[in-house]
């Protein structure tokens, strides 16, 4: 049995560094600290990935920044994903960032991922969250069934930027540490 504390990337499929979406991130991260899961929150950076192209496949390598992005994708077990919505899916650097590691060989081959997210219409990214999990469903990543959906961003956050909502904030704790549950289970692996 691997004694080592589960590796999680934590990321926002948002560029903006203000993201209502990496303002919630935190709370996972925060859940999956608490269950012993070893975590590493991406910034933006991390997905300013060039648009997918396989003419930039030279040789069986990728263009360097996807090879980074490939390699922490590849060391961790298991991924937390606040993805906010953009016209009813997720966003296209978020897509982008997917599209290259599930290049063969596919990074995210049975890894496990959390997903939820903010937003400021009424529907909390639902739509969003179902297009997602449908992505990582097509390769071979096992979704925590349970999602934490936030509407209204702009009235979410007191003055410090900190949820409003307890419960939403417990959820999203809980959310966490759920997904470091999942990846101590090996549900991934069958």
């Amino acid at each position: 049995m691997d004694e080592r504390p589960p590796r999680i990337l934590a990321l926002a499929g948002s560029l903006r560094k203000a993201s209502f979406n990496r303002k919630i991130l935190r709370y996972a991260i925060e859940g999956a600290r608490a269950a012993g899961g070893k975590v590493e929150e991406l910034g933006p950076e991390w997905l300013r990935l060039p648009l997918y192209d396989g003419d930039l496949e030279v040789s069986g390598r990728f263009p360097d920044d996807v090879e980074t992005w490939r390699r922490k994708i590849l060391e961790c077990d298991g991924l937390l994903i606040a993805s906010p919505e953009y016209n009813h899916g997720i966003s296209g650097v978020l897509k982008n960032a997917i599209d290259w590691g599930s290049r063969p060989p596919n990074v995210f081959s049975g890894k496990v991922a959390a997903s939820f997210g903010i937003t400021p219409g009424a529907q909390g990214t639902a739509r969003s969250q179902m297009n997602l999990r449908v992505c990582l469903a097509a390769i071979n990543v096992w979704v925590v069934p349970k999602t934490v959906l936030v509407p209204h961003a702009r009235e979410a956050f007191d003055d410090a930027g900190n949820l409003r909502n307890e419960r939403q904030i417990q959820e999203l704790i809980a959310l966490g540490g759920a997904l470091v549950a999942a990846v101590l289970s090996g549900v991934a692996r069958g």
